[in-house]
């Protein structure tokens, strides 16, 4: 299978998790072969050296992340998206250019087998949140992307970590509403909302995914 033809989805979660996977792996090979059976170092150059070990861990895990998502990037169908994905979170940081995305909507969607409309995760049959081009629908509000400002951002609750999205914009009524979306509260793969945020952001909205 050629690289251009694996889902974005795959891609990033493959980014996101990979520089973790690589120090956790690393870091555990190096307290295995400093200490060996022993849960705990017995003299100041073991500390040394477990020390020394956990930050080339974190060094060869990063670089290694860092080197795998420019291979992805080089050879994705689409580089923009998946650059500005890395950005928003926090894989990577390259700058973004404000030059037009040129993309057509349905065959991205049809590429990476995404949704238009997504569900409530404790009810399956209720529609939470919609795209329909230039307009977004989230509850009973609709949105147009022209006037609509989001931010994304982690938020740790206990031992899990949230991916949060606040937003503001004039819904039919021409009223200014001000909300936030919980992307766990939604029944979709992991960070499929996040990237279909970017690409109507990107074709219809501000662009404000470009400056993260």
């Amino acid at each position: 299978m050629k690289i251009s033809n694996i889902n974005i989805i795959t891609m990033v979660n493959v980014l996101y998790y990979s520089g973790r996977v690589t120090i956790l792996i690393l870091a555990l090979m190096a307290l295995f072969i400093i200490l060996g059976p022993r849960t705990h170092p017995n003299n100041p150059w073991e500390i040394t050296l477990l020390i020394f070990a956990a930050v080339l861990s974190f060094v060869i895990g990063y670089l290694g992340s860092i080197a795998l998502k420019n291979y992805l990037v080089s050879r994705s169908k689409y580089p923009l998206v998946l650059t500005i994905i890395c950005n928003v979170l926090k894989i990577s940081r390259n700058r973004i250019t404000n030059k037009p995305i040129d993309i057509d909507l349905d065959q991205f969607i049809k590429d990476n087998n995404l949704s238009l409309t997504y569900y409530y995760v404790n009810n399956p049959t209720y529609p939470i949140l919609s795209f329909n081009k230039n307009k977004i629908r989230y509850f009973t509000q609709e949105y147009d992307w022209v006037d609509f400002k989001w931010d994304f951002y982690f938020q740790n609750a206990g031992r899990t970590t949230l991916e949060i999205l606040d937003f503001r914009g004039f819904n039919q009524e021409n009223r200014s509403i001000k909300d936030r979306i919980e992307f766990e509260k939604i029944e979709a793969r992991e960070h499929e909302i996040l990237i279909m945020f970017i690409v109507h952001d990107l074709l219809f909205g501000k662009g404000l995914s470009r400056y993260y």
